[in-house]
This record gives C-alpha cells, structure tokens and sequence, in this order.
C-alpha cells in the first residue's frame, strides 16, 4: 500500500505538527479546513496543509486520512466519512486511520460502521506531544489489517504497530493515558484543595520531602494542561468506558473528566496553547483555579 497522500483531520495543536512532520518526509499532505476556525486553517497553512475543500475528495484522493481530534467527535467524524462515502461511488481510496483517545470498543464500533460502508478502517493512538520542530515523533501505534504499511513513514513519525484485535492500540493508549493525564487530574484535585483550605505550603512541603519527583513531573506537566482540558474531558470519559468495559468501574474517571470540565470552564481553560498568559507556572495554576472555586461558591 502506498502512502503518497495523507489527510489530518483535523490540523489542530497535534494534527497540525504532525502533518508538518510527513510534510518533510516528501508525503502529500491534505485536509478539509470546511467550516474550520480562523486557528486551524493558519495552522494548517503554517504547516504546509492543503485543503481539498470536501470530504469526498479525501476518500478519493488520499492514500489515508489521519483522524486525530477530540475523542467526543471520534464517532461522529466516522459517520461524516461514511456519508460522504455514499457519494463516491465505488469503494473508496482512503483507510480511516482513527488515531483518538477512545476505548477499544469506541473504535471496534467504529471499525464495524466504516467497513460495512466499504471503508478500510485502522485503530490507533498517540503517546507523546506533538511533534513541534525540534521535538521528537510521539509513538504512533496502529493496529488491523494493513498497518504494517504504516511503518514506512519512518523516520518521519514513529510509527509502531500492536498486534491483537482492532482496540489494541487504543487499550494502550487508554492505560498509558491513566497514569498520566489520570494522575494530573488527582493532583489538580490536591493541590487546589490544600490551598483552599489554607495548607499549600504545608501540602507542598511534604511533597518535596516524601514525593520530590512526583512533585517535579507535576511542576513541569500541570501548568501546559489548561488550553488541552476541553479535549481531555472526552478522553477521561473513554478511559472510564474502558474499565468499565473491563468491569473495573467506571467512577473513577468520571469525576476526573469533572475536573477537566472544570478547568475548560475557567479563563485558563480559554486560552489556546500558542498564546498562554495564565496559570504558566504550578503556583499560579493553583491559584487562579482556588480563586474561580471560591468565586463560584459565593
């Protein structure tokens, strides 16, 4: 299978730098910017992203369409492309390759809608941040029939394929996603609560003494989350349908996506990754997150 044309769908914060990335790597790279903000179509510009103007050329023209966007719209941009399916006629060029932060059996439903369509379908995910000039490929896992193809867009992206069933490689991306974004959720948590009830030096000083590297990947880690907190509430939702698929409860994440859906609500959660002026340092995001607790409960 070549791989001359890719799609990104959509050219945000990672899809953007990624399709840069197979830019440089002599790929054809293309998009639908139809109905996209004023941000994503200067970031696809900014990265060299052309814009076939309609879904029906993506699935006629590209060799794979890269859906890499909110896990909430996952399953509906799946059902997008089998519409436009519908249009075609005959089988389409285009392999689905769904690379969102969804549960295995999100992307085995979705596997099973876009092949009865006559769309190859291929389940993914990412581990890593985008892959910004000078900064290394996240891990690209893909797993299903073909996805050996996908390793020969080496060394412009680390590709890495799992084997198993369809899901594979979202069950790794959903447990990987547990221990950190997961855990970045407890710590808003404690770290927002110890200030609220007047202990944050106390809080963070036994952080330095009993978890000084935990404290240190916090402090490096929370303060880049508040522009991403509106698409990881999705993400923690999958993660809770993931072990509660598993009949591990589900409970858990639910209440983490609570968190996130909290910070998106703040002015942090505003703000877009390439234009930060708030919550930049941990004692700040912990601050301005106490502040609009204590706001709302007035």
């Amino acid at each position: 299978m070549a791989l001359d044309c890719i799609a990104i769908m959509t050219p945000g914060d990672m899809g953007h730098a990624i399709g840069r990335r197979l830019a440089e790597g002599g790929v054809r790279v293309v998009t639908n910017l139809e109905g996209r903000s004023a941000r994503s179509r200067a970031l696809a510009e900014q990265a060299g992203i052309e814009d076939l103007g309609s879904d029906a050329r993506l699935l006629t023209e590209c060799d794979a369409i890269f859906s890499i966007m909110p896990p909430d719209q996952a399953p509906g941009f799946v059902d997008r492309m089998i519409k436009a399916a519908g249009t075609v006629g005959g089988a389409p060029r285009a392999m689905l390759v769904d690379l969102n932060a969804t549960a295995p059996s999100t992307a085995r439903a979705a596997r099973d809608r876009a092949e009865a369509a006559g769309i190859r379908f291929l389940d993914g995910g990412i581990i890593g941040g985008p892959p910004y000039p000078g900064r290394p490929s996240p891990r690209i896992y893909v797993n299903g029939p073909g996805a050996e193809a996908f390793e020969s867009l080496r060394p412009a992206l680390d590709i890495r394929v799992v084997a198993g069933e369809v899901g594979a490689a979202s069950a790794l991306k959903m447990c990987f996603a547990t221990l950190t974004k997961g855990v970045q959720a407890l710590a808003i948590q404690s770290f927002v609560t110890a200030e609220l009830e007047g202990v944050g030096p106390e809080f963070r000083a036994e952080m330095e003494g009993a978890q000084a590297n935990l404290l240190k990947s916090l402090t490096n880690s929370l303060p880049g989350m508040p522009p991403k907190a509106y698409r990881w509430v999705g993400e923690m939702e999958e993660i809770a349908k993931t072990y509660g698929d598993a009949g591990l409860g589900s409970k858990t994440f639910e209440g983490a996506a609570e968190v996130y859906r909290l910070v998106e609500s703040t002015p942090l959660g505003k703000e877009v990754v390439e234009n930060r002026t708030m919550g930049t340092t941990l004692e700040d995001l912990v601050s301005r997150l106490a502040d609009a607790l204590r706001t709302e409960t007035k």
